[in-house]
């Protein structure tokens, strides 16, 4: 989470000026156009930016519970006819 604070600056350009405190790190990535044109519409489908689609998207990937949950879902698919014969439809 990033935290920012306004503080007063002498500037007569810059009134106020935000102090982060954790600072967001920037990746460059090359897509070819044809994805990237998908990906551009995607996001504008969802309302979102390129940025906050790929951050979303890469922040599921990486979550560990995500990927358990995801394991057991697995794991029930591969006895859902024995389910099906137990209990019925």
């Amino acid at each position: 989470m990033v935290r920012a604070t306004l503080a007063s600056c002498g500037s007569c350009v810059q009134r106020w000026r935000c102090t982060v405190e954790r600072m967001s790190r920037h990746v460059t990535i090359r897509l070819d156009e044809e994805f990237h044109e998908r990906l551009k519409a995607r996001a504008a489908a969802l309302g979102t930016t390129v940025t906050a689609l790929i951050t979303e998207v890469t922040e599921r990937e990486l979550d560990e519970d995500r990927k358990s949950f995801l394991s057991g879902i697995e794991e029930f698919a591969d006895h859902w006819s024995y389910f099906q014969e137990r209990f019925g439809n």
